[in-house]
């Protein structure tokens, strides 16, 4: 064992091998990742099972793009082994509305090769901008903007999309107390409001479609709705939930049900508006001090420190 370290400890890694070998890493992965791509894509075997599984089908299945098969290859390679991560990501590619079975592979292929374009980008400052300072920092920052890209852009996507159904819900529970008192069932008012809402709050009008079509299968309408918050990732009608769900078993008024939760969601809202107003005083501090005093203080103290600077140079 010590011969073993002795061996280790006497290889001297100077920063231009260090990086020699991160360069021969990055078109090691470039060569790995167009091989796999051309294999893919050429495999009789994967040409035959896409044929059987066409004929099988009676006209519903879709045929996979062979961009699709060559990155549905590449996604082991980058694929956690962290059955906890597998699943995180998971649930944020169905908050962001990704709900096919290959979309957490189709991250993992598209990880891949944000991690092979870092290893280039540091590859080309390397050889490129050999006199640029900071060469270092910024290869590793190349290369960790390529492996988190992907991340930052999902967190983004599951914001932008949980935002667009929260800004529905308002709109979707009027629509519901109204639609339930004039006489409509709770399945029809929720299929009339996702037709209404299709234009101007499409993601949550697919969502309320889903959860009509959960209900007329059979589901029971408290576990329908505990699903569709288990897609959204939005906690704020978990409420909704647990109200509808009590009026269903002690068999109460549903509208009556509807427009008391929509009157405390509504105070709800406006406590929220009322937090984020009070905040914006403090949020001000910091452009205050940077961009507007400054310039108040040169334009009143200016003028009179010209003239005393005049006056004592004189």
């Amino acid at each position: 064992m010590e011969s073993i370290l002795d061996l280790v400890s006497s290889f001297n890694i100077d920063e231009q091998t260090f990086f020699l070998a991160v360069i021969l890493i990055a078109t090691v992965l470039l060569i790995f990742t167009l091989s796999m791509l051309l294999i893919s894509s050429r495999s009789p075997l994967r040409t035959r099972l896409a044929s059987l599984k066409d004929t099988s089908a009676i006209g519903t299945a879709k045929k996979v793009s062979r961009l699709e098969k060559s990155l549905e290859s590449l996604a082991p390679a980058m694929k956690s082994s962290n059955e906890k991560e597998n699943e995180t990501i998971r649930v944020k590619l169905m908050h962001a509305g990704y709900h096919d079975a290959s979309a957490l592979t189709f991250f993992y292929a598209m990880k891949g090769i944000s991690v092979v374009i870092g290893f280039l980008m540091a590859a080309s400052v390397y050889f490129f901008a050999p006199d640029i300072s900071m060469r270092n920092l910024i290869m590793m920052g190349s290369v960790a903007f390529g492996l988190f890209l992907p991340n930052v852009i999902l967190g983004r996507m599951v914001d932008k999309r949980q935002r667009k159904i929260r800004g529905g819900i308002p709109d979707a529970l009027d629509l519901l107390v109204v639609c339930t008192e004039s006489g409509l069932g709770f399945n029809a008012a929720i299929r009339r409001v996702a037709d209404e809402l299709t234009i101007s709050h499409p993601d949550f009008a697919d969502e309320l479609d889903t959860v009509c079509v959960k209900i007329s299968a059979g589901v029971e309408m408290s576990d329908a709705f505990n699903d569709l918050v288990t897609r959204t990732g939005l906690t704020e009608i978990a409420g909704l939930v647990t109200m509808l769900a009590h009026a269903s078993r002690i068999g109460g008024s549903l509208s009556q049900t509807l427009r008391e939760y929509t009157e405390d969601y509504r105070d709800k809202r406006n406590q929220e508006i009322e937090e984020i107003a009070a905040k914006i005083p403090t949020k001000m501090i910091f452009p205050l001090l940077v961009f507007i005093w400054p310039c108040f203080f040169i334009v009143a103290i200016g003028p009179s420190m010209l003239m005393l600077s005049s006056t004592l140079g004189k």
